[in-house]
């Protein structure tokens, strides 16, 4: 059996002015992509090495990967589609293909307000009508009508933080391998329950996600009638769309359908009846609040590491990365920050000017240079600081970023030319930095990846402003549909006894 497999995954954030081009994206094609050395822990390389192990020809045609961002460029978004569905012709003229698995985001936005994953799979059900199509997505995937259309069964991610990626992709392949060993027509049923839910409210560790996860779980597991997949996507708050919602699928064979239909049901009807319980694991507060408690915490509780993170400006939701209120808070507390035991370390700023200015001077120079406001110009604007250059990576991990780290006064600061996370746990021991060797971490992040958590001695969130804002009351939404929880909190909804 022939399957074809490819993928375009980006977390689109309407809310960053930067436009996600050509630059950003790291591109596999063909061989490239069947090999997959760049992203080995993607659901891309679950699809595969499942594919393989079955003993089915993969043809690979496309991966476009970037870190989330704002909306994708128009013409790029063509030109990637365009070359998929080449590929994908040119499989057909070779012989008969027998299904698809993608790997895809479920949240990438397009210039134009385009939603990329229902156009780019209807296109491609055009050209392979009829035969078993499966998806891997993100658990902020939005579903839309057209991809709902287009594709027969889906996958999500289990994990938040995610880490689950390439068994997401292990479920999506064994879907389409089940469904073509059968015979068996695939089904998927959906209920979108009318909320946006802040990702840091959503970790998966912690209730409710914790026994709504478990639910869907239990559903997949080896029974008569079982489920194939059960997944709850949570839409993404950051992109101003029409179709912003949770959504509850359930996909089964469709003897199975008023099963799946029913505990989609059950699902949605859960998830709402809970939703009050969704909120901040991790103590909060606003800017200020947020680093007067840190600093307490070092300076009077001897705590350390103690991590904050700048979650209005998190590269990770698809903020620009460079909002300088918490820096400008920092600032404007240094006779405290001098007194810290330690520097205090900030990872980082994405400001590609500072970066070249820091690599042009070299290890060692002291320079003037500004950081901040080269984008999210709302939230940030341009704060100048003479730096002495302590570090320079030309070259940093697959997106290829260079990275500098300064020092200005008691505070070391990395900074990056590309538009890269800040969850990276490579990226501080790159700069010859051990996050655990410092009483002050602050990190553009939402809630801590685990390389951070692990080593956490308090972790706090600064409800910051940027273009990941976690209040989500406070976003002017001009798409989104109304009503919806919790910018309606005292709506009341049923699922509808369909679904779709």
């Amino acid at each position: 059996m022939r399957i074809l497999t490819g993928g375009f995954s980006h977390e689109s954030n309407s809310l960053n002015p930067i436009i996600t081009g050509e630059d950003d994206f790291v591109v596999l094609r063909g061989g490239e992509l069947a090999e997959q050395a760049v992203f080995s822990r993607h659901s891309s390389a679950g699809i595969i090495a499942t594919l393989k192990k079955a003993g089915a020809e993969v043809i690979p045609t496309v991966l476009a990967r970037a870190v989330p961002n704002g909306v994708v460029s128009a013409p790029f978004y063509q030109k990637i589609k365009a070359e998929l569905l080449d590929r994908a012709r040119e499989a057909l003229e070779r012989g008969p293909v027998d299904g698809v698995c993608l790997a895809l985001h479920g949240s990438m936005k397009v210039e134009g307000g385009l939603c990329a994953e229902g156009d780019l799979c209807g296109a491609l059900r055009k050209i392979l009508p009829g035969i078993p199509f499966t998806a891997a997505l993100d658990m902020h995937a939005t579903i839309t009508p057209e991809l709902l259309r287009a594709v027969d069964a889906f996958a999500g991610y289990k994990t938040a933080p995610h880490t689950d990626s390439y068994e997401t992709g292990e479920l999506a392949a064994g879907m389409l391998l089940q469904a073509l060993d059968t015979g068996k027509k695939l089904y998927t049923a959906a209920q979108h329950v009318p909320m946006m839910i802040a990702g840091e409210k959503s970790e998966t560790a912690a209730e409710p996600m914790r026994s709504l996860i478990a639910a869907c779980k239990a559903l997949e597991k080896p029974a008569p009638g079982r489920m194939l997949a059960a997944s709850l996507l949570l839409g993404f708050p950051w992109a101003d769309c029409e179709y912003n919602a949770v959504t509850v699928l359930v996909s089964a064979f469709w003897e199975d359908k008023d099963r799946a239909d029913q505990e989609a049901r059950n699902l949605a009807e859960e998830l709402w009846r809970r939703r009050g319980e969704f909120r901040f694991r991790t103590e909060y507060y606003r800017s200020k609040e947020a680093l007067a408690a840190a600093y307490a915490a070092v300076m009077e509780k001897g705590e350390r590491p103690v991590f904050v993170s700048d979650s209005g400006d998190n590269p990770t939701g698809g903020a620009a990365g460079d909002a300088t209120e918490f820096l400008e808070e920092i600032l404007a507390t240094m006779d405290q920050a001098d007194r810290l035991p330690g520097p205090l370390l900030y990872s980082g700023f994405y400001d590609a000017p500072a970066a070249a200015a820091c690599a042009g001077a070299g290890e060692g120079a002291e320079i003037d240079i500004t950081l901040g406001g080269n984008w999210d110009t709302l939230n940030g604007r341009k704060i100048p600081l003479r730096v002495r250059v302590k570090k320079i990576v030309p070259d940093f991990g697959p997106y290829h970023s260079a990275l500098a780290l300064v020092s200005y006064r008691n505070i070391l600061i990395s900074i990056t030319s590309k538009h890269i996370g800040f969850g990276d746990g490579d990226l501080l021991p790159a700069l010859g930095v051990n996050a655990a060797d410092h009483c002050l971490v602050v990190v553009k992040l939402g809630y801590l990846e685990p390389c951070f958590r692990s080593i956490a001695a308090r972790a706090i969130m600064a409800t910051s402003r940027g273009c990941t804002n976690e209040l989500l009351e406070t976003i002017p939404y001009r798409k989104v549909k109304r009503p919806i929880y919790p910018l309606d909190p005292g709506m009341d909804w049923r699922p509808r006894q369909r679904s779709g």
